[in-house]
């Protein structure tokens, strides 16, 4: 006679436990590792959501595809009895979530999403700088437009992309982003360009061709981010064909972080490759990257793109990466993601003695 499944409630129960055992012996482990290793993790960043995006690559390789299923479904279950109890107040417990449960969960999840889209105080677009390696501290080249959701509590993009996905709603979130970065474009000197991040699936719609018609198209750079299925690139490419004739350029990003970029690298030939933060962070102390990154520029140089480095923190990085013939790059080093009137107004402020030292 077979077991009687968990109930939901239970199943939450030991999978939090699970977790726990497992984030204590990676604890113990870490508390072992020599200096270097240590000193290496204390680099990356503090960010749960940032970590977890970081590693996800590497839960790949290592969990059995059947542990993944297995999990997947037991958080789903879990994550029911928590909607379930915050609706009903930890009422009808005995029987767990049903169909309407879940139903009902998906319209108000819904009717989040649309609340964001619809209200312009809860986004808001960050700026980046991209600049020049050799002249880090000029006027930048680019900006990269990042979306920012001034919910309480505060929860990154990517959580607020998800929820879009699960509830239909990601094309006319992606829309709202585009939207509203576009509109500081204006505020931008004549030269630098605009980023933007869109999934391949907005990319090739209607509504986007039409968002994007009266813009200078050559000051505009689309982002695909890697971790975006294509399956008809035929499609994708003949609606970029329309965009670049207008002057659009075409950015694939998170390259080196896994197989699909280095794809979408060769499938869609990109005008801009940008370099993923994993493979950039460190670099100075990592021979191996290094090799990778000379090999990737001696590519793009023959293949005619430009690549930008992501996620450069530290000077000893820059200088490897100046090196190495990188262009182009972004980072913490030269300046955080800010509202854009802020990221705008600091980069036409005088320079100190350190920046000038640092741009030389």
């Amino acid at each position: 006679m077979q077991p009687a499944p968990p109930q939901p409630l239970e199943s939450l129960s030991s999978l939090l436990q699970a977790w726990r055992r497992h984030w204590d012996e990676v604890g113990a482990i870490q508390r072992t590792l020599p200096a270097p290793a240590r000193d290496r993790l204390e680099r990356l960043s503090g960010d749960i959501e940032t970590a977890f995006a970081q590693t996800r690559h590497l839960f790949a390789l290592e969990f059995p595809p059947g542990v993944v299923s297995e999990l997947q479904g037991r958080l789903a279950d879990a994550l029911a009895v928590v909607e379930e109890m915050a609706r009903t107040g930890g009422a009808s417990l005995e029987t767990g979530p049903d169909a309407a449960a879940r139903q009902l969960a998906a319209s108000q999840l819904a009717v989040t999403v649309r609340d964001v889209i619809a209200a312009g105080d809860a986004l808001e677009m960050h700026l980046q700088p991209i600049v020049a390696l050799d002249k880090p501290l000029g006027t930048p080249v680019g900006y990269e437009a990042l979306a920012r959701f001034q919910t309480s509590p505060y929860e990154p993009p990517n959580v607020w992309l998800e929820r879009a996905s699960h509830a239909g709603l990601q094309h006319e979130l992606e829309l709202s982003c585009v939207r509203s970065a576009l509109a500081h474009l204006a505020a931008f000197q004549a030269t630098p360009y605009l980023a933007v991040n869109v999934s391949p699936a907005t990319l090739v719609s209607k509504d986007f061709e039409r968002l994007v018609a009266d813009v200078p198209a050559d000051r505009l750079v689309v982002e695909v981010t890697e971790h975006e299925v294509v399956r008809e690139y035929d499609l994708l490419l003949r609606v970029i064909g329309g965009l670049r004739a207008r002057g659009l350029r075409l950015a694939v990003d998170d390259a080196g972080a896994g197989f699909a970029s280095f794809r979408h690298v060769l499938e869609l030939s990109p005008e801009i490759i940008k370099l993923d933060t994993h493979l950039i962070r460190g670099i100075s102390e990592d021979h191996s990257r290094e090799a990778l990154v000379r090999s990737l520029v001696s590519f793009a140089e023959d293949v005619g793109a430009t690549l930008v480095a992501e996620g450069i923190e530290s000077r000893a990085d820059l200088l490897t990466l100046r090196n190495a013939r990188v262009p182009l790059g972004q980072g913490y080093l030269f300046a955080h993601p800010g509202p854009a009137p802020t990221i705008l107004r600091r980069r036409r402020t005088a320079r100190t003695p350190r920046q000038r030292a640092m741009s030389a």
